[in-house]
């Protein structure tokens, strides 16, 4: 047995400990997606921003999608920023110039950022409601009805659900480890929002009052991140302490994204969004807190086939704690599928619990040394390098 107060005690309460916080961290998403929001029946102006950066497979899909929308036409315009696109994008975007709904086309000057795009396209827009998302993904019909729809008498920001393909596009454990991360990921978005504290937010889904961009400064604060258009000016906005934002869970809203090409696509995508870590500490103690609670979390957890083999950990406290753990990520993620209906990735979950603890170690390493690859750009230590050096 292990010494009391020895170095294997202590481990085990801090394992002990971190697992607990995990814990309820979780129950509290989990709870929080269980208030309900006000809708309204406003018809304001929208305009609907996408940035395109070498885009020309998706393209096509996601301007059907948002020139098919039951909002009416004459309300809304959509906006496509090309940031320096190489291939056919601004093309294919330029074959829809022509209809009932208005069109544009801007350009970056030269090689950009997908906020620089953003907020030229923002900065051209008419509408006193914005919405964005990625130019690969596909929206429902009813996304700019649904989401304005959210945007009562002090709402500011809504966050969309987004999910990752179809039921059909999950063909591989890849695929589905990522589907079912991203599900768990939403699920813990939806939640926060439900307690008003907001931790987060995806490009891929998201609208704000044009007012609400403009108190923020835009994207001015930020331009230097290579992420953050999302999760940086959602924290921004709830800062104010001014404007409520909430979450849609309404399915005629969902956003479909496709699934990465690669381990290592996936690798880079999150390695870029954890590198916004250690601005988040002061925008968001709360998010970082628990952040950081999963890293170490998961550190511990890599580590303990080390540590019980030298004895600084015990197996009853090793057991226990990835009981608790999962029983706590299964209830998050059920959450998830209920509100999406993707039951078919049940079928995953197991594969994502046993990846996951490296992934979280692997990814938070990454983004917090600023290694990361985006759109053919390098980034070290967290600054873009020029020509790809």
């Amino acid at each position: 047995m292990l010494a009391l107060g020895g170095p294997g005690a202590y481990l085990d309460v801090g394992l002990a400990i971190l697992v607990l916080l995990y814990f309820l961290g979780a129950c509290w998403f989990v709870l929080g997606t269980r208030r309900k929001n006000v809708t309204t029946d406003r018809v304001p102006m929208v305009s609907v921003v996408v940035a395109a950066r070498n885009e020309a497979e998706r393209i096509a899909g996601c301007l059907s999608a948002l020139l098919a929308q039951d909002y009416p036409h004459k309300q809304y315009e959509v906006i496509v920023v090309d940031d320096g696109s190489t291939d056919d994008t601004a093309a294919i975007i330029g074959e829809y110039l022509d209809g009932p709904v208005s069109v544009r086309l801007l350009q970056t000057e030269g090689l950009g950022s997908k906020k620089e795009a953003l907020s030229l396209g923002i900065a051209e827009a008419k509408g006193d409601v914005i919405l964005s998302t990625d130019a690969d993904c596909l929206v429902s019909l009813g996304w700019i009805s649904g989401m304005v729809a959210h945007f009562r008498d002090g709402v500011g920001f809504v966050i969309g659900y987004s999910q990752i393909g179809s039921a059909s596009d999950i063909r591989t454990w890849r695929h589905g480890y990522e589907a079912v991360d991203f599900t768990s990921l939403m699920t813990c978005i939806w939640g926060s929002a439900g307690w008003g504290h907001p931790m987060a937010a995806s490009g891929q889904n998201l609208g704000f009052l044009r007012e609400v961009y403009s108190e923020v400064g835009g994207y001015d604060k930020i331009m230097h991140r290579a992420s953050g258009d999302d999760v940086l000016l959602l924290q921004m906005v709830r800062n104010l302490r001014k404007w409520s934002i909430v979450f849609s869970s309404d399915n005629s809203t969902f956003a479909q994204h496709p699934v990465t090409e690669s381990w290592r696509a996936l690798l880079r995508q999150r390695s870029r969004w954890a590198s916004n870590a250690t601005v988040l500490s002061g925008l968001d103690p709360l998010f970082f807190g628990y952040m950081l609670i999963t890293y170490l979390l998961s550190i511990l957890l890599l580590a303990a086939p080390v540590l019980l083999t030298v004895g600084l950990l015990s197996l009853p406290f090793f057991l226990g704690t990835i009981a608790v753990k999962t029983i706590a990520e299964l209830v998050t993620f059920s959450c998830g599928v209920a509100l999406s209906g993707r039951r078919e990735l049940y079928r995953y979950f197991p594969f994502w619990v046993l990846v996951q603890t490296l992934h979280v170690v692997v990814v938070g390493s990454l983004g917090i040394l600023g290694l990361f690859s985006w759109k053919g750009r390098n980034h070290r230590w967290g600054r873009r390098m020029e020509n790809g050096a």
